[in-house]
């Protein structure tokens, strides 16, 4: 069979969790079918099953990394579709209580090169890795087909049932989102859920394109404009985002309790109120081009599936799935990514030693989360620095943590220790490459 361990593999999402996962595992399957419960969009349109599709989106460079891996070539796709190049560490800068940084895990006032990301409507992004999937000879996106049950042959998932057909497969990816298929089958397949961990970090924020009298009126590309953490309104935040067409996306944010207006009126009141006047001034020079989008998130969940001993063969959870943060951080997507890094190296390793897809999940789940933990514990300590955000950092987490803490004190001294971190934090490695280190 060579590098194929199935005829079939079925993903269930058609979002770009499920479109990373196609493109992971397309090499080992004669067939991979994307099940997606959404109208084929017209191009770079947005879709209703994205709830945050129409809010800023960054892939960051773990995520891009995994997507020129699977697709030479798909940062000049990305440019030529009208994506904005940021270097990180001088395009995108934060405005705190201490003055502005170029960073938003620790104080830098002067600009450094870092990574380059890139900086589009989350349509335009997710337009290009569908074309990319569509792409592949052995991949079918079928749209408007929703999954209702999987099929079952004793403890292994062997297909799933549509409301139009069963469909049969060798391996069923689930990439359905923070409302899981997974989770919600296990149960009824007899077998215990994941335990689950939770940061109540309830935030909520507000997005709306517009046109700029100057695109250039600011320098870079990304500011965000942090919370003061004092007074009525220590929660507020802000961002504004240069992007494809001349165009911005203006945002404002709060959390626990203090609520985001709902139009451009009360968009522009709430700005007033932001740490620095600069978001106001800005604001004025817009008009809004599209409708107002509002999201809120009262909790992030990380579905702890390494920590189980059974599972039912033929079925892996991914992305949102088994994980979903604050999406101030931006994680999510690259996470995801990741998340099928791992997988398309364990579905090559098994290929090579012709070991096949049984016990696939139980060996699979650690290796996930490496790409989960680091992105967790990150989101994690900047949500409980607010007195009401509700959790924990695992304490099986702590040790690796402190050890970042002393890298980037040391990174003073060393520079490299500094680049370790910030792979870590844009997930292009994953949090136990802490321990790779050798003291100085």
């Amino acid at each position: 069979m060579g590098n194929q361990l199935g005829q079939r593999a079925v993903v269930i999402g058609g979002g770009m969790g499920g479109l990373f996962a196609a493109a992971a595992v397309a090499e080992h399957f004669d067939e991979v079918v994307v099940l997606d419960r959404d109208d084929e969009p017209a191009g770079a349109a947005s879709r209703k099953g994205v709830p945050q599709g129409n809010h800023f989106h960054v892939l960051l460079p773990g995520g891009m990394d995994a997507m020129c891996e699977w697709f030479p070539g798909f940062a000049d796709d990305l440019v030529a579709a009208g994506s904005i190049p940021m270097r990180t560490g001088r395009d995108f800068y934060i405005y705190t209580p201490e003055g502005r940084s170029y960073s938003m895990y620790a104080h830098r006032p002067e600009p450094m090169d870092g990574p380059v990301m890139y900086v589009q409507t989350r349509p335009l992004l997710e337009d290009r890795v569908r074309n990319r999937v569509r792409g592949l000879d052995n991949v079918d996106i079928r749209h408007r087909t929703l999954v209702e049950r999987p099929l079952v042959d004793g403890d292994r998932v062997v297909g799933v049932a549509t409301a139009d057909a069963e469909i049969t497969a060798d391996l069923v990816i689930d990439a359905s989102g923070r409302n899981s298929r997974t989770a919600r089958w296990l149960e009824s397949l007899g077998f215990e859920p994941a335990p689950e961990e939770h940061i109540g970090c309830d935030v909520q924020y507000v997005s709306v394109i517009v046109e700029p009298e100057n695109w250039d009126l600011f320098d870079g590309v990304v500011y965000f404009v942090g919370a003061s953490r004092e007074g009525e309104y220590g929660r507020r935040m802000g961002a504004v985002v240069k992007l494809e067409g001349g165009r911005w996306l203006m945002n404002v944010g709060s959390r626990h309790g203090d609520d985001t207006p709902r139009d451009w009126e009360g968009m522009l009141a709430f700005g007033e109120t932001l740490l620095t006047p600069v978001w106001s001034e800005h604001a004025r020079t817009a008009t809004p081009v599209e409708p107002v989008f509002t999201y809120r998130l009262p909790r992030a969940t990380r579905r702890r599936y390494d920590r189980l001993e059974r599972f039912p063969d033929g079925l892996i959870p991914i992305g949102d799935s088994v994980c979903y943060f604050n999406p101030t951080f931006g994680q999510g997507m690259s996470t995801a990514a990741g998340q099928c890094r791992g997988l398309r190296e364990l579905l090559a390793a098994r290929a090579a030693d012709g070991r096949g897809l049984d016990g696939l999940p139980v060996e699979y789940f650690p290796a996930a989360n490496e790409w989960v933990r680091g992105a967790w514990v990150v989101a994690a300590m900047g949500d409980l620095q607010y007195p009401e955000c509700t959790g924990e950092v695992p304490a099986d987490e702590l040790a690796d943590l402190g050890r970042m803490g002393e890298l980037m004190a040391e990174s003073v001294e060393r520079p490299e220790l500094g680049e370790l971190v910030a792979d870590i934090i844009t997930l292009r490695k994953p949090l136990s490459a802490v321990n790779t280190v050798q003291p100085a």
